[in-house]
C-alpha cells in the first residue's frame, strides 16, 4: 500500500493556473510537470543515493506548490477538524505535511524509470473541480490508474486528494486518525506525528 501511494505522491506534481482556458490543457500540463520530476530524479540519481535527503529539495520545488494540504488535512480529519482549535489545525496540517514528504520522497527513486500516460479524457474540469486521470506502466506488472482530485483555490488549480487504483490517499489516512483521535485525542496524535517525523528525519 505505501508503494502504491508513494508511487502516487510522485505523481501529485499537476502545475497550476489562473484558469483553465488560460493554461494549456490539464493532460498536458501533467504530462509535462511529471516529466519535470522523473527529469530531476534521474539527473540527481547519483547525489540522492550518497543523500537520500536532498531528494526534499526536489519535492519542495516541484510538488509542494501544486496541492492543498489544509484541505487534505480537513478531509483526513472530518469531524474533528470542526472541533479543533485553528493552533490544532496549523500543527496537524504542518505535522501531516511533513509525514507524506519524509514517508514517501525517498520511494520516489525507485520509480524513476516509469513511462507515464494521460489517456484522452472528456472536459477535465466541471466548474470549480476537476479530475485527471492517469495510468503509470511498470516495466513488469499491470498498469496503475492514478487520479488526480483537484479544485481551483485562490486562482490556482490545487491536488486535495489522489486515487491509486481505487484507494484514495485521503480515505486511508481518515481510517487511521479517526480511531486514534477517538481513543487518545487530536494532541496525542499530533505528537505521535512529531515522533514519527523526527525519527524519519534523521
Amino acid at each position: 500500500m505505501k508503494k502504491a501511494i508513494a508511487l502516487g505522491f510522485l505523481f501529485l506534481v499537476v502545475a497550476s493556473g489562473a484558469l483553465w482556458a488560460a493554461v494549456k490543457p490539464p493532460q498536458e500540463v501533467v504530462q509535462e510537470t511529471s516529466a519535470r520530476m522523473i527529469d530531476a530524479l534521474r539527473k540527481n540519481s547519483a547525489t540522492l543515493r550518497q543523500d537520500s535527503s536532498r531528494i526534499y529539495e526536489l519535492v519542495d520545488q516541484i510538488v509542494l506548490p501544486n496541492f492543498d494540504f489544509e484541505l487534505m488535512s480537513r478531509w483526513v480529519l472530518g469531524r474533528a477538524w470542526q472541533q479543533a482549535t485553528p493552533e490544532q489545525r496549523r500543527r496537524f496540517t504542518e505535522e501531516f505535511r511533513t509525514l507524506l514528504v519524509r514517508t514517501y520522497a525517498k520511494a520516489l527513486l525507485e520509480y524513476a524509470d516509469e513511462d507515464i500516460r494521460v489517456p484522452p479524457q472528456p472536459s477535465a474540469a466541471d466548474g470549480n473541480e476537476a479530475t485527471i486521470r492517469t495510468e503509470v506502466r511498470p516495466k513488469s506488472g499491470q498498469p496503475i490508474q492514478i487520479n488526480y482530485s483537484m479544485h481551483l483555490n485562490n486562482d490556482a488549480w490545487k491536488v486535495y486528494d489522489v486515487t491509486v487504483d481505487g484507494v484514495s490517499l485521503v480515505t486511508n489516512y481518515r481510517g487511521t486518525f479517526v480511531g486514534q483521535i477517538r481513543d487518545s485525542g487530536i494532541d496525542a496524535v499530533i505528537a505521535d506525528l512529531q515522533q514519527r517525523n523526527a525519527r524519519s528525519g534523521r
